[in-house]
């Protein structure tokens, strides 16, 4: 889905850049028109000139042919067509105007689908019409593929509702499921806020985008979603787990695959990514996969630090707190172990950020 959103961001790139090409040559060839029209009237031998430059003008062209117009003064007959294709160039400029807009869109990776889009489109179609004026042509197929354009712009807004509606209900099944993970347990707190937001601040530290930001945010709420199907009495007990008891705990990553394999959705999708690779390790000694780092999402790599950074600073029944610049040292000691190195480093240019987030969502 990322190389896809991708893609589309080059190619909008590269065609928002024709578009400013065209725009400008179309700027150009406006002003020539304008400054050779007024010419006609003002700079004496001009008349030939602009009358080769507007003899492809259908109006001029018309002019010329009609008999009750042929004793009008040749730069007057000039000047109308020289008016007709001034106002061509313009609706066509401001039809790339719009045709950059929705580039522009593409090229930034937002969402260039909305109804008010398709509007000024549809209205732009119409004003092309004004095209049969200087080239029936023209004046035919331009306004039609503006027409069509239009309606795919708006059908488009229509998948995004659509789009937007479904990610809805994803989120609000994610907070739910959040929430009852982190109250099948009451010594985690507010565990899987503080995860999620150190999550988002490395993303962001990463470089992703603002959807795969928002992404990680939420997916990353489900990390643990496999404990619902771990007893209490195990997630709870005081003192150190028996080894028996420390396998069962690490079936929750398995677990939580298990619970999302079926649901559709990217969020959903990144969730169940998540729950089953947030223990595996960058040296492959990790669990339950022992997934090598290459092989482990970023998403994956990303939760690992925050989770373990976040169970460091957190008392449990099992162990006090730690200081968080001996959890800091923690997680810089495994970066190329246990911890993609990376992720490592983006954890140490935002800690600052992280602190903050661990001092705001702290356990009361």
């Amino acid at each position: 889905m990322d190389k896809t959103r991708e893609r589309i961001q080059r190619g909008g790139k590269i065609l928002n850049i024709l578009c400013k090409v065209i725009r400008i040559i179309l700027i150009v060839a406006l002003c020539i028109s304008v400054i050779s029209t007024l010419a006609v009237f003002i700079v004496p031998g001009i008349l030939e000139h602009a009358k080769d430059l507007f003899s492809e003008n259908l109006i001029f062209q018309g002019l010329d042919l009609l008999a009750d117009l042929k004793e009008m003064e040749e730069k007057y007959r000039v000047a109308i067509g020289g008016a007709i294709t001034s106002i061509s160039l313009g609706v066509l400029l401001f039809y790339v105007n719009l045709a950059e807009q929705l580039l522009g869109y593409l090229a930034r990776g937002e969402q260039p689908f909305t109804l008010e889009l398709a509007k000024r489109i549809r209205k732009a179609a119409y004003a092309l019409f004004l095209l049969l004026l200087y080239n029936p042509v023209l004046g035919i197929i331009l306004p039609v593929a503006a027409l069509l354009i239009s309606y795919l712009v708006e059908y488009g807004s229509y998948l995004r509702e659509k789009a937007e509606e479904t990610n809805w209900i994803q989120e609000e099944m994610i907070v739910s499921f959040a929430e009852i993970t982190e109250n099948k347990s009451g010594q985690t707190g507010q565990h899987i806020k503080r995860v999620s937001e150190y999550a988002k601040i490395l993303a962001q530290e990463l470089g992703m985008s603002e959807t795969q930001v928002e992404n990680v945010r939420l997916a990353s709420t489900m990390h643990d979603v496999g404990k619902l199907l771990i007893p209490s009495e195990i997630l709870e007990k005081p003192g150190r787990f028996t080894d028996e008891e420390y396998a069962m705990i690490k079936q929750h990553t398995t677990y939580g695959g298990q619970l999302l394999d079926h649901v559709e959705g990217d969020v959903m999708e990144l969730s169940r990514t998540i729950a089953l690779q947030h223990h595996e390790r960058a040296d492959g000694k990790g669990y339950p996969q022992g997934l090598d780092n290459a092989d482990i999402s970023l998403e994956g790599r990303i939760v690992a630090v925050a989770d373990v950074y976040d169970a460091l600073t957190s008392k449990r029944s099992y162990k006090d707190a730690w200081d968080d610049r001996q959890a800091y040292d923690e997680i810089v000691k495994g970066k190329g172990t246990q911890f993609d190195t990376e992720v490592v480093e983006a954890f140490q240019a935002s800690y600052d950020k992280i602190n903050q987030v661990r001092q705001q969502y702290a356990d009361r």
